[in-house]
């Protein structure tokens, strides 16, 4: 055996242990010289300990060097998975090491790349586009905006690889300098082309032509004017300016997360399945509704794009105010969430949190809501002013950078920036009421609302 057997059993136990040790998926080149410095200290030493000791190390340098160095440029398309699904180790190595960017494994990877480049070379990945838009990405979006620069991104959205079909995963490529720069980005928007092929030709054809209508540029000070800074690089300036000099949404009223049972199955039918008898369809507030001793009350659920008015197909048992539910949640070890009685049966404005279509806005009165169906209730004008202002094309092209993605929450309505110091409310607010009386009109021709007498064919 050799004199310094115990510390080469150590060695040998440390290097084969390393895959359970994150301390050195980050290299460094101070890392390196100690391993330089381990296989130095075993030159001439044939025991079993020292061989050992020396394929683990090199082995282990041939691993780290090339994680160790600083690049010019660092190209990848990183693996995509949610921290949710990573095992125990790495889920929480990940979040230790990338707390702004944990939400994701592809994420994580832009934020190595930079460690990985050289203080002016350049990282460029291949990645779900949710980072640019989402709130859980805010503070990565912050920290690349102070630190880095985007140079170039295409933005590719669905489809951008013909082997991955349907609408998978919304992608983007970007180019991001390691480094300041006061230089706006060049951004090819090809979300909208149908194919691979399609983005492909749409991309070299905008380098080619600028003026195609697909190419943008911008720069940090866009995207840090708009809250949560999105990266909405074809945001015009009078959209970046409305969030600088206007009020937003929060300031104009109040809104409710609304309703959860727990258990919707107990609570929750369609109007058609409890006889009329059950139902009260006009509680006007929650002491009215308790008072009327009925059980089954309307319930706004969210459900399919409809604007102005619609959707309304389900009721809820609502006996004693809700406590019948929350006594039953606490029973078999659900989670329940109220709202505000004050807010319950009121007249409000209405969306889906969850939809797949444009963003569409409700009216909405005498029923509870759901958390999939929130409400909001409007402080100085109108519900039928804030409806159309909400309806409009002008918040449709704002949502389309705050709420990109399949949820639209409260937070991001809130963000919506408005102003009506100069608006006379009056002809909108006719305007509105015409759309609702219409879009009533057209549900009520239909054997899903409780209002159908008959077809409007016969």
């Amino acid at each position: 055996l050799c004199p310094n057997m115990l510390e080469r059993r150590e060695l040998v136990d440390a290097v084969a242990h390393l895959d359970e040790c994150g301390s050195l998926l980050r290299p460094t080149e101070d890392d390196l010289a100690a391993i330089e410095r381990d296989l130095a200290s075993l030159a001439g030493d044939g025991t079993v300990f020292a061989s050992g000791a020396r394929e683990k190390l090199e082995q282990l340098r041939a691993e780290l060097e090339p994680l160790a160095k600083r690049y010019d440029v660092v190209v990848a398309n990183p693996p995509y998975m949610g921290s949710g699904s990573l095992a125990k180790w790495p889920s929480e190595w990940v979040k230790k090491m990338y707390p702004d960017e944990k939400s994701d494994l592809c994420t994580s990877f832009i934020e190595r790349g930079f460690t990985l480049s050289r203080p002016d070379g350049f990282n460029a990945m291949v990645t779900m586009h949710s980072w640019m838009f989402l709130g859980s990405y805010e503070k990565m979006r912050g920290k690349i905006l102070r630190n880095h620069a985007i140079s170039s991104m295409a933005h590719l959205g669905t489809r951008a690889f013909g082997a991955i079909g349907g609408e998978v995963v919304s992608t983007t490529a970007t180019v991001f300098a390691n480094s300041t720069s006061k230089a706006f980005g060049a951004y090819f928007r090809l979300v909208d082309m149908g194919s691979e092929i399609e983005k492909r030709e749409g991309l070299l054809e905008a380098l080619a032509n600028p003026d195609c209508g697909w190419f943008f540029k911008a720069g940090a000070t866009n995207f840090n004017s708009i809250p949560g800074c999105p990266i909405a690089y074809w945001a015009s300036k009078s959209m970046v300016a409305a969030f600088l000099k206007d009020d937003s949404l929060a300031m104009h009223g109040r809104a409710s997360k609304g309703l959860i049972t727990g258990d919707n199955d107990v609570w929750f039918r369609y109007w058609w399945e409890i006889t009329n008898a059950l139902i009260k369809f006009d509680a006007a507030s929650n002491d009215d509704a308790i008072d009327s001793r009925y059980e089954w009350f309307p319930l706004n659920k969210g459900g399919s794009f409809r604007k102005w008015y619609g959707n309304q197909e389900y009721i809820i048992r609502w006996l004693d105010g809700g406590n019948a539910i929350h006594e039953h949640a606490k029973r078999t070890g659900h989670h329940s969430q109220d709202y505000d009685s004050d807010l319950k049966f009121k007249p409000n404005i209405t969306w889906s949190d969850i939809s797949t279509g444009a963003p569409s806005f409700r009216y909405r009165n005498n029923e509870l809501a759901d958390h999939k169906g929130m409400p909001f209730f409007p402080r100085e004008y109108s519900i039928q002013f804030y409806l159309a202002y909400l309806n409009s094309s002008v918040i449709t092209s704002f949502l389309e950078f705050l709420s990109p993605n399949l949820s639209m929450n409260l937070g991001e309505i809130y963000k919506l920036p408005c102003s009506f110091d100069e608006v006379d409310p009056t002809p909108i607010e006719k305007l509105a009421e015409s759309c609702v009386e219409l879009a009533k009109l057209d549900w009520d021709s239909f054997e899903e609302s409780w209002g159908f007498e008959r077809h409007p064919l016969i």
